[in-house]
């Protein structure tokens, strides 16, 4: 992960919550950690009496990399984390197949499509297709008659699987969903009917190959099964009638420039809310990077370290006014904590003094 290349990868805890995405990191360690089951999760209470090595949330604990010569957590710091760690079990979220159709419903509409090879028999091959899901977040497909895949579907079968990206995807720690099912070939009166050619350009305005008479229209007919990842330590398995029934995030659709308002202009506020709302003290920096109806994941610094927290919202927002809304009186609730305040003014005194001597 690009964010995390900054610091020496000697750990990876990667949210260990069966719910979440939270970095809990020991002091002066950075970044790695496979998943590890809810179990691992116990707190610093109930891990009292285990062995000295497994009493640390995260890489070098229970379910973790083992990781020598770790720094010895303080009681403070390893109530702090169970505390967090509580909070982010509880953090209201999407549920895993509305992640999964706001993913495909806001990606770039291009996605790497597996079909049974008709070159190199009981082999797969791979392709980059566009795509553009229907109102039930099945793709819809263009395919020219001399492409490979479409001579691996009309040759050998339609079984086929979609691995679409989230919009800006550039590692693991960014959300992947995969689509299992049987791609079919949709006749013109069909074409015509859905008004796919219009679905498709939709998506894809400059697509002018639609009209085209060696080009042919399939979709994902049948799904029979869905791969979904959100991040580290977020998976799972939605079948498809919860894939089908579930619904597009409305909120994601203006996302973008919300979080990039926040992250440039209110910086400050995100960290305030960070710190009243999750309880995680001394935090340095916190960038928003996820947002939908129920709330923000952001990107936290804390003692060097770089990891990401889930920050609900009070309430699901309905619209980019109540989004507006709800991160106003959030801020106004955190600014006033006084833990809060004289945190950001610490926070404000190395700037002021950089500020001054530049003048």
């Amino acid at each position: 992960d690009s964010t995390m290349s900054r610091f020496p990868l000697l750990l990876f805890a990667a949210s260990l919550l069966a719910a979440g995405d939270a970095l809990l990191l020991a002091p002066g360690r950075s970044v790695a950690a496979r998943p590890a089951a809810p179990r691992a999760l116990a707190t610093a209470a109930e891990k009292e009496g285990e062995e000295e090595g497994e009493d640390r949330l995260g890489a070098g604990g229970r379910g973790g990399h083992a990781v020598r010569n770790m720094p010895e957590l303080s009681e403070e710091e390893k109530a702090v984390q169970a505390a967090v760690m509580e909070h982010q079990r509880g953090a209201a979220r999407l549920t895993m197949a509305e992640d999964a159709r706001s993913l495909v419903a806001y990606s770039s509409g291009y996605a790497v499509l597996s079909t049974l090879s008709s070159q190199v028999d009981g082999y797969p091959n791979g392709a980059l297709v566009g795509f553009a899901p229907d109102a039930s977040g099945l793709p819809v497909f263009v395919f020219s008659a001399m492409s490979s895949h479409t001579k691996d579907l009309s040759k050998v079968g339609g079984q086929a699987a979609l691995t679409v990206t989230a919009k800006g995807f550039e590692g693991a720690a960014d959300g992947r969903v995969t689509l299992i099912g049987d791609v079919e070939r949709v006749g013109k009166e069909q074409v015509e009917k859905e008004g796919l050619k219009e679905l498709y350009r939709e998506r894809h305005p400059n697509a002018f190959w639609v009209d085209f008479g060696d080009f042919t229209f399939y979709r994902l007919a049948s799904l029979k099964a869905v791969n979904f990842v959100g991040g580290f330590a977020r998976a799972a398995a939605p079948s498809p009638d919860e894939y089908l029934s579930a619904e597009v995030d409305p909120i994601q659709a203006f996302a973008a420039p919300v979080m990039g308002h926040m992250n440039d202009d209110h910086a400050e506020s995100t960290v305030a809310m960070v710190m009243h709302y999750v309880g995680l003290p001394d935090v340095e920096a916190a960038q928003l990077v996820a947002l939908d109806r129920l709330g923000f994941m952001v990107q936290v610094t804390r003692q060097g370290q770089t990891f990401k927290l889930r920050l609900p919202f009070p309430r699901a927002a309905a619209d980019r006014k109540d989004v507006k809304s709800l991160i106003v009186e959030m801020t106004q609730a955190a600014y006033k904590d006084e833990s809060v305040q004289a945190h950001l003014a610490a926070l404000a005194k190395p700037e002021e003094s950089a500020a001054a001597a530049g003048a």
